[in-house]
């Protein structure tokens, strides 16, 4: 695989506590997961989120994340760059491309048009939906699509039979393989450029074969990507800013 609000779920228990940053307060929300092993911790932009076993104390957590906070300083910082003096805009296909309403737009069809290097969202008057969801539903629609037609080749390479795919909103993974053999995809994907796409759809159809990360594994993805390297190595590099809402990539949008 590449890699909340105080409910009790079966397997997992959250709770939110404030958390005082250097800079601001932010949301700490701490799930206990009863198979974590360790505490790990991820930073967005508008909240820290614990994942801790169920056996950890909340001020050993709070020990875990102060102990961390130079960190944490650094990841609010750059995620801050994502929004700070820009216009709204996106990633798409590897290319940060502008977003903007469609102006005097009198039709009754919520709509996302590719114009002159730019996203115009089409928005009948007195729309309900936000622009975060208009933009996120065609978005999905074109990985899945896409995604469609990069599978069977790979998969023909593999000698491995059609499977079943879904398209996912992941916060942390590119894709999966499961033990029943579906692969899902993170439909964020769309926002890398075609070759970094095709190389998560053979990272994720190879695990069809090796369930692992061991280096027969690498050896098959290297066989079907030879130069997968510099797509895995985009996508960390990347990872950050495309995982980022798209409510907070679209808030300084006028809808007027």
């Amino acid at each position: 695989m590449l890699k909340m609000l105080s409910r009790r779920y079966s397997q997992t228990k959250s709770r939110v506590l404030d958390y005082q940053t250097r800079h601001r307060m932010m949301p700490l929300v701490i799930t206990r997961r009863r198979n974590a092993l360790r505490l790990t911790m991820r930073v967005n932009d508008d909240r820290i989120t614990i994942s801790a076993p169920p056996s950890v104390s909340e001020n050993e957590i709070l020990s875990f994340v102060d102990s961390r906070s130079d960190w944490v300083e650094t990841r609010l910082a750059a995620l801050s760059e994502v929004f700070d003096g820009k216009e709204p805009s996106l990633l798409y296909h590897g290319q940060e491309i502008p977003i903007k309403i469609t102006p005097d737009y009198s039709g009754h069809q919520y709509q996302m048009r590719l114009q002159d290097n730019c996203l115009w969202l089409d928005r009948p008057k007195g729309a309900r939906i936000t622009p975060a969801r208009q933009v996120e539903k065609p978005l999905k629609q074109e990985a899945k699509q896409t995604i469609a037609l990069i599978l069977p080749p790979v998969l023909a390479q593999l000698g491995e039979a059609p499977v079943k795919i879904s398209i996912r909103d992941q916060k942390s993974r590119w894709g999966s393989c499961s033990t029943t053999r579906n692969l899902s995809f993170n439909w964020r994907l769309i926002m890398a450029p075609p070759e970094v796409l095709r190389y998560v759809v053979i990272h994720e159809a190879a695990h069809l074969q090796h369930h692992d990360h061991s280096q027969r594994y690498w050896s098959l993805v290297e066989e079907l990507m030879p130069d997968y390297h510099h797509y895995r190595q985009w996508l960390k590099e990347h990872q950050q800013i495309i995982m980022v809402k798209l409510d907070r990539r679209l808030a300084q949008l006028d809808p007027d």
